[in-house]
């Protein structure tokens, strides 16, 4: 269940960049997740951690309000139901039986979800074009797996010149997306593929500093010739894609 749900939830992050009902549907899952983790924690016995119960009943009015002070609107969207990301039974919602092994995950994903979507409300730097603003905010929210997914179509559709520059990103955000999973050898050949596509279009291209990307990324080819791929990366963490052009 975990590739399905890997899979919707790509769908949603895709759909949201440039659809509203999608990011009203990103803004009540995560509004789901919070209210979902704070019902589920427990005081923490010595020497154990709370972990958030997945699966609770949340009042339906309650997630709408939270959404709604989000902006999400006030009605349930209805994608999240048709995918089984969310089910309604009466006045609660609840996460489906099948994914609430996958709780942490889901939540996780919410808040890179929204993160992204709130820094996509911003200005990107003068001449940077819209698919890397984009293809950015993915990446430096932690939603790795999203930023392949979306640069595949760009790659499909580019010029010769051009697709070894978006197969370099791809392979690099595939390589955090194994780093995440604690693939070490996964990290170490992503790595090193998207080293060898980059260093051509060295110091920018397509309004990414390709030069201080890579310098920020060299670090974590030495953690990966180490062999540490050690799970969830905190935001502070993601060495972020950086885009403008020098002066």
């Amino acid at each position: 269940m975990y590739v399905r749900l890997k899979h919707t939830l790509s769908e949603l992050a895709l759909r949201a960049l440039g659809a509203p009902p999608a990011r009203r549907a990103a803004v009540w899952l995560r509004a789901y997740c919070e209210l979902a983790a704070h019902e589920g924690e427990t005081t923490p016995e010595a020497g154990t951690s709370a972990r958030p119960e997945a699966g609770l009943d949340v009042p339906l009015r309650t997630v709408a309000t939270r959404a709604r002070r989000a902006g999400g609107g006030t009605s349930l969207p209805r994608w999240l139901l048709a995918r089984g990301l969310l089910e309604r039974d009466g006045p609660v919602v609840r996460l489906p039986e099948p994914y609430r092994d996958h709780f942490p995950y889901l939540r996780r994903h919410a808040h890179r979800l929204t993160a992204a979507l709130r820094w996509l409300r911003r200005p990107a730097p003068r001449g940077v074009p819209v698919h890397m603003a984009r293809a950015a905010a993915l990446f430096d929210a932690g939603l790795f797996f999203e930023c392949h997914e979306y640069l595949e179509g760009i790659w499909r559709r580019a010029a010769a010149r051009d697709r070894p520059f978006y197969q370099g990103i791809i392979l690099v955000a595939a390589a955090f997306y194994h780093y995440e999973k604690g693939n070490a050898h996964g990290v170490r050949s992503k790595l090193a593929g998207g080293f060898a596509r980059l260093d051509g279009y060295r110091p920018v291209y397509r309004g990414v500093l390709v030069d201080r990307w890579l310098r920020r990324l060299t670090p974590w080819r030495a953690r990966a010739a180490s062999g540490i791929a050690a799970g969830p990366l905190r935001p502070a963490d993601i060495p972020r894609l950086p885009l403008g052009y020098p002066r």
